[in-house]
């Protein structure tokens, strides 16, 4: 495990990912992290602060290459954190939605649909070249929507693929904040991404049983992240033993949140108006000796998720974690093939399942109809034709009607334009 290339180098959040490589560099056998964005500015202006980074700390080299064949040949780990179409389709995927009265959000419901639609080609294209020129390497998959894009690139095959999302340990780390607990914990899971259920949770060494009238989302919490963790409260308390990714009450709240973007309008923007400030800071201090880097995209989570997986396959000693990998037989509540997220044990010697705990019988519905929703998906957006996708798009719990479905994918070909492959 010599190489590690990261597709998506450019992005604002390949600073905090470095910091994080470079933290733990004594436990990862790296000679050279590779970058690679169809951004050349933005790849520019990281990679020259990464390298100061990588060269002030005395570890590995870092490099950036022009074309993807460059950076895949020869690799024994290649991230996919890209996000094909940028912002400017992020934005679509946060409002075409709210015109059919659908929460708009980029890896929930419609907008993760049109995410898939530009992510999973590109991974798969990502793979093919994988086969011929790192036939060894790993795919680690960072790209959203994480769980139909891995489920794509597991229905192609010919490469091993392990899906990547850091949200269950936001999940808990916001209930210990709401506690006021240190950010120790513990748990168990089972679902889909973005769709999971926690349980036999364990707070600071004392297992999470009552959840007080008292207990609210944390202060720094912007206004859409406060309605995810009071929806999941109430949630939590309908299902006792469980807590529910913050992602699950767009299923069953959409009418809050909808109300909520509408009047605050689309995260992307706010994104957006962030960029300037953080590739000013990354300039500057690529251009310094011993760069201090105070601010980057993103939560430490990113990074941290992603070394600790490197790391974990590069040790003889197993690591808990939680990924998204075939089910294979882990739980009966999902297709043998069906990618599911869990916790698992990862070491050098490979991927050992754990035990799955049980699903809320409440929830075993919505399970179904979005484990149906996240195959037909990967296939469609694998080059289905149009009644594909459509079918595909009518499958999410969120849209339901083929003729809605009909209707939103007329509207996002105009909308979208060249952001959607042709065949769409």
């Amino acid at each position: 495990m010599k190489t590690l290339t990261i597709l998506g180098g450019g992005s604002a959040y390949t600073p905090g990912l470095l910091q994080a490589l470079i933290a733990h560099a004594a436990e990862l056998p790296l000679d050279t992290v590779r970058l690679y964005d169809t951004d050349a500015s933005h790849l520019a202006i990281v990679a020259r602060l990464s390298a100061a980074m990588a060269r002030s700390a005395g570890v590995f080299k870092v490099e950036a290459v022009n074309t993807l064949e460059a950076a895949i040949e020869g690799a024994d780990l290649v991230l996919n954190s890209t996000r094909p179409g940028g912002l400017a389709a992020r934005r679509i995927d946060e409002t075409l939605p709210l015109e059919f009265g659908i929460p708009g959000q980029e890896t929930v419901g419609p907008g993760g649909f049109f995410f898939a639609l530009r992510s999973v080609p590109e991974a798969l294209r990502v793979a093919v070249a994988m086969q011929e020129l790192a036939p060894q390497a790993t795919l680690l998959n960072y790209t959203n929507p994480s769980n139909i894009v891995t489920q794509a690139l597991v229905n192609q095959g010919g490469v091993n693929v392990i899906g990547l999302c850091d949200q269950s340990d936001e999940d808990l780390q916001a209930i210990c904040h709401a506690l006021g607990r240190a950010e120790r914990y513990a748990f168990r899971c089972n679902g889909l991404n973005h769709a999971t259920w926690y349980s036999d949770i364990w707070i600071d060494s004392a297992p999470l049983t009552e959840l007080t009238e008292s207990l609210v989302a944390p202060d720094e919490f912007d206004e859409e992240h406060q309605l995810r963790f009071a929806f999941s409260l109430a949630m939590a308390r309908e299902s006792p033993g469980y807590w529910p990714n913050s992602y699950l009450p767009y299923y069953l709240f959409p009418d809050a949140f909808v109300a909520q973007a509408r009047r605050v309008g689309p995260r992307s923007d706010v994104v957006a108006a962030s960029l300037d400030k953080y590739y000013a800071h990354f300039e500057a201090e690529g251009k310094k000796a011993t760069p201090q880097l105070r601010f980057f995209r993103g939560s430490a989570g990113f990074g941290d998720l992603a070394v600790t997986v490197i790391r974990a396959l590069a040790s003889d000693t197993p690591h808990e974690l939680v990924l998204n990998l075939p089910n294979h037989g882990a739980t009966s509540a999902f297709a043998a093939d069906t990618v599911i997220e869990t916790r698992v044990r990862v070491s050098r010697a490979g991927i050992e399942r754990m035990t799955v705990p049980a699903l809320p019988a409440a929830f075993m519905d919505l399970a179904t109809q979005l484990e149906h929703y996240q195959r037909l998906t990967a296939r469609a957006a694998a080059g289905g034709k149009r009644e594909a996708l459509v079918a595909a798009l009518a499958a999410n719990p969120l849209v339901g009607q083929a003729s809605v479905a009909e209707r939103m994918l007329e509207r996002a070909l105009v909308t979208y334009g060249t952001f959607l492959p042709a065949r769409a």
